[in-house]
């Protein structure tokens, strides 16, 4: 049976509008009828209901026009990847929704949080933060393996661990204004700003190198999430670039490494 496009908006709930745009990207292109209008066969037809199926999965217009032009054992690959991607968005909403719950409770009076779940529930909202900002970055560089080995040491810091890390973000902090005053290499305050950052990554990195540390400091100027971190730090937009520069004297000196 063949379908106008007014038809198969009707039968398939997609509207006119998008089948003739699928149409102009080469997507889902129906032969014409001697009328000169589109008619979608049975092959039209069962293309669309894999067309809306990889979109109710999550996958981009692009992505769908490239699955489909791969074999079934590619496809079934990238379906495997794209299933992995969704159960790791599920584990982190249902962690997020986790901590609502307990936060609401806690607010409303019907259970109160003791300070330990004050604190994971702390940890683990930075954790979400920072892997929503920065986690796709992270892992393109570093791998997926370092990548949650860090999360990994991030989530398992204790209270006090936890609380020296943040010290060393606001001495990092303080180091930085007193150095972006009076940019000098070396000085007291360039050296207490790279002690101070390489205090606060040894609390996830504990074999943090001179190699790893520029490696990080390179990502604070190549990208802008991180260039934008460093600026609302400390309110300078040079922040990064100086943080960067400090990280790359200190560590090709002898007693940095």
């Amino acid at each position: 049976m063949a379908y106008t496009t007014s038809e198969l908006a009707a039968l398939s709930g997609v509207t006119a509008r998008t089948l003739r745009y699928y149409d102009r990207i080469g997507l889902l292109t129906p032969p014409l009828a001697a009328n000169g209008y589109r008619q979608y066969g049975q092959a039209e037809v069962n293309r669309l209901q894999l067309i809306l199926t990889y979109r109710a999965l999550g996958f981009a217009l692009a992505e769908i026009q490239a699955l489909l032009t791969r074999p079934p054992a590619e496809q079934a690959a990238m379906l495997a990847k794209q299933r992995k991607r969704l159960l790791a968005e599920r584990r982190q909403l249902d962690r997020q929704l986790q901590a609502l719950d307990v936060t609401l409770a806690n607010r409303k009076g019907g259970v109160a949080m003791a300070d330990p779940e004050k604190f994971e529930a702390l940890k683990r909202q930075r954790l979400q933060e920072n892997d929503a900002a920065y986690g796709q970055e992270v892992e393109t560089r570093y791998g997926k393996t370092a990548k949650a080995t860090a999360d990994a040491r991030y989530a398992g810091l204790t209270e006090a661990q936890y609380q020296a890390m943040t010290g060393a973000e606001g001495q990092l902090k303080a180091a930085l204004l007193r150095y972006l005053a009076a940019p000098v290499l070396p000085s007291a305050a360039a050296k207490q700003a790279y002690t101070a950052h390489r205090t606060w990554l040894l609390a996830t990195t504990p074999n943090l190198t001179g190699q790893t540390h520029r490696a990080l400091a390179a990502m604070y100027t190549d990208d802008p999430r991180f260039t934008a971190y460093y600026t609302k730090l400390t309110g300078d937009a040079r922040a990064a670039r100086a943080l960067r520069q400090i990280i790359e004297h200190y560590t090709r000196e002898p007693e940095a490494n």
